[in-house]
């Protein structure tokens, strides 16, 4: 269950690209680990990881737990718990809070992106692009990509579990939008004058396209 976050602070903790991964990776481990072991995934210094992971339990993402059996009393374990984060509203500066976090995991997103087809690792896709859809054609769509998102989510579980030993897994990173464009705070609409009709003629001439 993703966690639900009001105030602003506490939403701003994680807009910061070290700490979305730390977080990325805590929740992809399912399991309690070490600022050592993360360091040694994310290559990064280990005194600059337990910075930030005080950081994301000062706020709540991250909690202590226990470490494994044979854990020395030294050793700080930490868990993510609840993988995800929403927002409990959308305006004033909670809105601005949560807009810094999707703008530093749109970056990350993209970088994924560009370094996977530099390293030209496939599967892969990416689209991006305008369009014009009434709101309720655009619903249905909002529909299917929720439905295509829980599919794909219920086929990477049931895979998981059913595959056999030595199966080689890869990692992938999906980010799927679709929202109205708005220009200073309102929605850009075209109005209804200018919308075209669609004769028979034009009609049979699109779809031979």
């Amino acid at each position: 269950m993703a966690r639900h976050v009001s105030d602003p602070a506490v939403m701003r903790a994680v807009a910061h690209p070290l700490r979305l991964q730390i977080l990325d990776e805590m929740w992809d481990a399912n399991r309690p680990l070490r600022a050592a072991d993360l360091a040694e995934i994310l290559e990064q210094p280990a005194n600059s990881i337990s910075y930030h992971v005080r950081k994301l339990r000062d706020a709540g993402y991250v909690v202590d737990v226990d470490g494994p059996e044979g854990s020395t009393a030294r050793d700080h374990w930490y868990a993510a718990p609840q993988r995800g984060i929403r927002t409990e509203s959308e305006t004033g500066s909670l809105a601005a809070a949560a807009a810094a976090v999707t703008r530093t995991s749109y970056a990350q997103h993209a970088e994924t992106v560009f370094a996977a087809q530099h390293a030209e690792l496939s599967p892969q896709m990416h689209i991006d692009g305008l369009l014009w859809l009434p709101r309720d054609v655009a619903g249905k769509f909002v529909e299917r990509f929720s439905a295509l998102a829980k599919e794909m989510r219920e086929a990477s579980f049931e895979a998981l579990e059913t595959a056999e030993d030595g199966t080689p897994f890869t990692r992938f990173m999906f980010l799927t939008d679709l929202v109205p464009s708005t220009r200073n705070g309102e929605r850009i609409e075209r109005p209804v004058e200018e919308v075209p009709g669609m004769d028979a003629e034009r009609l049979e001439d699109e779809e031979g396209y």
